[in-house]
Formats: structure tokens, sequence, C-alpha cells
């Protein structure tokens, strides 16, 4: 296994198979990545998981982009678990997944991520674009009916839209037997000048001392050292509520352990550094390895401790 010059391992592949989706959420960042058409090929994927396994990478990441516009992800899926004996997991909108679950799960996943960031219709349409907040609600049961455990609800929480509802979710979540993962609304540095920034970022610290306080206990995700709390929704269902919080966070990136693939064929260091993009399309499995170390080689913290501070 690789680490770079910060003694941080990597074990962890996150990769972009498309960079084009049916909803049009405000505040996505497409894997740091524009919005295009390119795509891997199946055996191009292959390829590189093939070498970062021989390498210590032993979890997989899919994402998009909606990864379920392909219509070879379940070819994907079954190429990475022919190198992959760890976890391969799937972030997804889940307005196609119902239909394509047991599909995905025979393949060889894991588990996956449901992106559903507001669990009233109004809220959820003024995000998405999309009236289908039923759909992505069949496709949570789908997932868990299929055993893809743990289902985690992706939940970006945005000021003066949805922070209102993290009471209903983690409700919803642990009704439903899923684990709410609080995600914060995230930027680089040149970012938090933005508008849209300061219009909707919302500190998740205040959210996560307030829940903390009733926690039946807390453990961390080994990926980013981010806390997840075991508590009681306030209808009486016990839930899980994990947190998402990279912004000025040197902690979060301290325990980061994964590099990143966009759909065009880079090794990417950081969703925030866009200078550091590794190429490995159409080379042979050594140049996928050279490009593969020289990526690992460059990563640096993005959040540092003199970083850390008010927002």
């Amino acid at each position: 296994m690789l680490h770079d010059y910060f003694g941080r391992p990597l074990n962890s592949l996150r990769i972009q198979v498309n960079a084009s989706c049916n909803f049009k959420c405000f505040f996505c960042h497409m894997e740091g990545t524009d919005e295009n058409a390119v795509t891997l090929t199946p055996e191009e994927i292959e390829r590189v998981i093939e070498v970062a396994a021989r390498n210590g990478v032993n979890r997989i990441k899919f994402t998009g982009g909606e990864p379920l516009m392909r219509k070879d992800l379940e070819d994907i899926i079954a190429r990475t678990r022919r190198h992959i004996d760890g976890d391969i997991s799937l972030t997804t909108n889940a307005y196609f997944l119902k239909e394509r679950v047991k599909g995905l799960r025979d393949s060889g996943l894991n588990r996956i991520n449901i992106s559903m960031h507001s669990i009233r219709e109004d809220k959820f349409v003024e995000i998405t674009k999309v009236k289908a907040l039923d759909v992505v609600e069949e496709g949570i049961d789908a997932a868990l009916d299929a055993g893809l455990h743990p289902v985690k609800v992706n939940f970006v929480v945005l000021k003066g839209v949805n922070e209102d509802q993290v009471e209903e979710m983690i409700d919803f979540t642990a009704r439903k037997g899923a684990m709410l993962q609080l995600i914060e609304y995230e930027t680089d540095r040149k970012g938090e000048n933005s508008e849209n920034y300061k219009k909707y970022h919302y500190d998740l610290r205040i959210i996560e001392e307030k829940l903390a306080k009733r926690a039946k206990s807390v453990e961390y995700n080994s990926l980013h050292n981010r806390k997840r709390i075991h508590l009681q929704s306030l209808t009486g269902h016990w839930g899980t509520v994990e947190f998402v919080r990279p912004q000025r966070n040197a902690d979060f990136c301290n325990h980061c352990t994964r590099l990143r693939v966009t759909s065009k064929g880079e090794f990417q260091t950081c969703l925030n550094r866009g200078d550091q993009l590794f190429a490995f399309r159409g080379k042979d499995d050594a140049g996928v390895l050279d490009m593969f170390r020289e990526a690992v080689y460059a990563r640096v913290p993005y959040w540092r401790e003199a970083d850390e501070g008010s927002y």
C-alpha cells in the first residue's frame, strides 16, 4: 500500500463513471469536474482498478453525475469485483434504482448512498428541479430490501432551504433502517466568497453539538474520521447520523485515504484541487501505475490546522 508524504495510506478510489445527471441540484460540484459527456469504458475502468488493487486499494466508490445513467454499470461493478474483495459502493439519486438494484447487488455491489436533500416535495423540487421524491423513497426501500446495508441517505444541509428538516430526516431514516449522512455544503478557499456559499452554507457543528447531547453512543468512520452518532429520534425510533464536515476541518483531511478518478481518465488528488490532475487514459499498465504513484505522492491535506477557525 502506498502512503503520501503526510503518512496517509491510499486504500480507496472514488471513480466518476460519468459527468451528467438527470437532476439539476444547484449546489452540485460534479465531483470537481465540469459537466461533460466523456466516459471511460468498462475495460479502462477495470485496468485502473486492477493496478490500484495491486498497490493496496481495497475500497471503491462509484459516483457521477448520476452513475445509473450508464447502462453498463453492472458490468463495471462485476469487473471491479474480480480485483476488489473489500467494499464496493455507489452514490446515486435513486431515480433509476428500483428496477436495477438486484442486478447491481448480484454484480458485486456491497452498499449504497442515496441522495435525498429534502423530505418535503416542494423543497425537493426546488433543489433538484425534478418531481421525484416518491421515486427516491421507493429506491431507498428497494436498496434495503436487496440487502445493501448500510443504506446511507445523503442530505446536504442548506441554510434557509432544509436545515429545519434534520429532525424529520432522522426519524425518516431511523424508521426505514437506513443511516442519515448529514453533509456540509462545501467549497474551496476562493468559493467561500461566492454569493451561493454565503447564502446556503450551514455550519454542521451547530447540529453536531446539539445531537451529541442525545447520543447513546458515538463512533468514528475510518474515512475522514467522521463522527457517527447513535441516538433516538423525537418519535422514539433508534437511528444513526454520520457527519461529513469537510469545510476548514483539518482532521477531515488528515484522515483522507482516497484518490479520485475523473470520467475523463485522470487521477485527481482532491475535490478542491483542479490543478492536480494526472491523466492515464491510453496508457498501458506501467503508465497507469506511474500516474497513480505520482498522484498519491502529490496528495496534500487541503485544509490544514492553520485554516481552521470561524467561517
